[in-house]
């Protein structure tokens, strides 16, 4: 039996497995959590992973502090977004860094159709950035169409 008493030895170790194929932790959790899903707006395999999770879940951030809300709201129709809301998603959880909600994404990203879902379930116009900006004022910034949409409701 080998003597393991020593990280000299050489049982932990293979010299075939090729460094570039690592992958840390975080990597392994975004890839199996609904943030993948989410980030690659596949309604499909979010779909199925939705069966297993619970509101916890759903709006649980990653390494980054985003939730999987937060990166659908790039996407454009915004049906993963919906389907997150649907589900639970909160549309009022900010990032850690930025404080940005995915309304304050949002708008980053013009996405309409995601605004009008995330003002469906009650996202909250209040809420402000990092910049110490509200969505409407970010969208005033930015697209004065959205800005309008905003301040309609």
């Amino acid at each position: 039996m080998a003597d393991h008493s020593s990280h000299d030895c050489h049982c932990h170790s293979s010299s075939n497995i090729n460094s570039s194929v690592y992958e840390t932790l975080d990597e392994l959790d975004f890839r199996r959590g609904l943030w993948s899903s989410a980030q690659q707006n596949d309604l499909d395999e979010l779909r199925e992973r939705l069966k297993t999770v619970n509101t916890k879940t759903i709006n649980q951030c990653d390494s980054s502090g985003y939730t999987p809300l937060h990166y659908s709201v790039r996407f454009q129709p915004a049906n993963v977004c919906r389907l997150l809301l649907e589900h639970g998603a909160n549309p009022n959880c900010q990032t850690r860094a930025s404080l940005s909600t995915p309304l304050h994404r949002a708008i980053m990203f013009n996405n309409i159709d995601a605004i009008r879902h995330l003002l469906e379930y009650k996202a909250d116009l209040t809420l402000k950035d990092i910049d110490g900006q509200t969505p409407v004022e970010k969208a005033m910034a930015m697209n004065k169409e959205i800005a309008n949409i905003l301040m309609q409701t």
